[in-house]
């Protein structure tokens, strides 16, 4: 047997007024009276109705309907990112409409889809999209917001770890604890996030009058911490008594490396310190201490913010920066 949907009209019988009353009551910013938008909740409830959001977006021309594009879910980092801001979006009464990039893949197929879903503001929360996928988005009509990254080459919306001084405080949290020979190793190139964190490491130790004994190239990966190891033990770079990396899979791989070929151990042999602060960085064969992002209060201030712009009280129009902390377990 199909169950019959109840409808808006439904709910204006039982509640004793129009249909568009039902659909102003429903409508964030619109005008309803107290006593009737009371009445109109209990009737509704009674029936077990629901607003079609789609439905409102096209009357009311603000969707509640979020665009969320995602890179690479390989770093468990942007899984626990992409869960969080699912959650405040819920939270803030908005939709998350989620989609994946492909890599090559052009923005136009993805700007047909949010149109379809009367969508108005897409996040962009990895760091694979160009300044030309924001200019078509844009373009298009889209408001953008960059979450955990920022567009240097022209203004764009962005909420963001203060990555800069995530890096400073790792630095000087090595330094606090007795290191004096400090490695630093870099994430993918091309990052705005590898440049700022290292640029973060190298003030930290400059403020102690410290030079790193060597930079390192890397990736934000497991294999490419196992490969610095790899350096390391064969003698291609110097031993450190400390290590800055560029984030926790790196640091993972780099000690699971170091410890299977020479028994290595931390803090004794080498201070490691990672960035992001991924679950697996507190199990225990890890206890990695890491800076970590601001993740919940990054995603809850996205969702503030496209909140504020759907209710028509400020456009989106603002960066914000919000500072990281070292979570310190035994590895430092």
């Amino acid at each position: 047997m199909t169950e019959t949907r109840v409808t808006a009209e439904d709910v204006a019988r039982l509640a004793g007024v129009s249909r568009s009353t039902v659909s102003r009551a429903f409508t964030p910013g619109r005008v309803v009276n107290k006593d009737t938008r009371a009445i109109i909740l209990r009737a509704a409830k009674k029936l077990g109705y629901e607003p079609n959001a789609l439905a409102q977006a096209l009357i009311s021309k603000r969707s509640q309907i979020v665009g969320v594009m995602m890179g690479e879910l390989s770093n468990p980092f942007h899984a626990v990112l992409h869960q969080a801001l699912g959650r405040s979006l819920h939270e803030h009464g908005l939709i998350p409409v989620s989609a994946q990039l492909v890599p090559g893949e052009s923005a136009s197929g993805f700007i047909s889809m949010f149109r379809q879903y009367q969508v108005n503001v897409v996040v962009l929360t990895s760091h694979n999209f160009s300044v030309d996928w924001i200019d078509a988005l844009r373009n298009a009509g889209l408001k953008v917001v960059l979450l955990n990254r920022v567009d240097e080459e022209r203004y764009t919306s962005a909420i963001c770890a203060d990555h800069a001084q995530g890096g400073y405080i790792a630095a000087r949290h090595l330094l606090e604890r007795g290191c004096t020979r400090i490695g630093v190793c870099e994430g993918t190139d091309g990052y705005w996030t590898s440049a700022t964190r290292l640029q973060g490491h190298l003030k930290g130790l400059e403020a102690a009058g410290q030079t790193p004994v060597f930079v390192s190239k890397g990736d934000y990966t497991y294999a490419s911490g196992s490969a610095c190891a790899e350096r390391i033990l064969n003698g291609d770079l110097p031993t450190p008594d400390g290590l800055l990396c560029p984030n926790d899979l790196f640091a993972i791989g780099l000690m699971d490396r170091l410890r299977a070929r020479a028994g290595m151990r931390f803090p004794e042999d080498i201070a490691v310190i990672g960035f992001d602060d991924i679950p697996m960085g507190a199990w225990e064969g890890n206890s990695l201490t890491t800076v970590r992002l601001p993740i919940g209060q990054m995603a809850d201030r996205t969702a503030e913010v496209i909140a504020r712009n759907n209710s028509g009280t400020k456009v989106l129009d603002e960066t914000i920066w919000i500072p990281c902390r070292i979570v310190a377990r035994s590895s430092a």
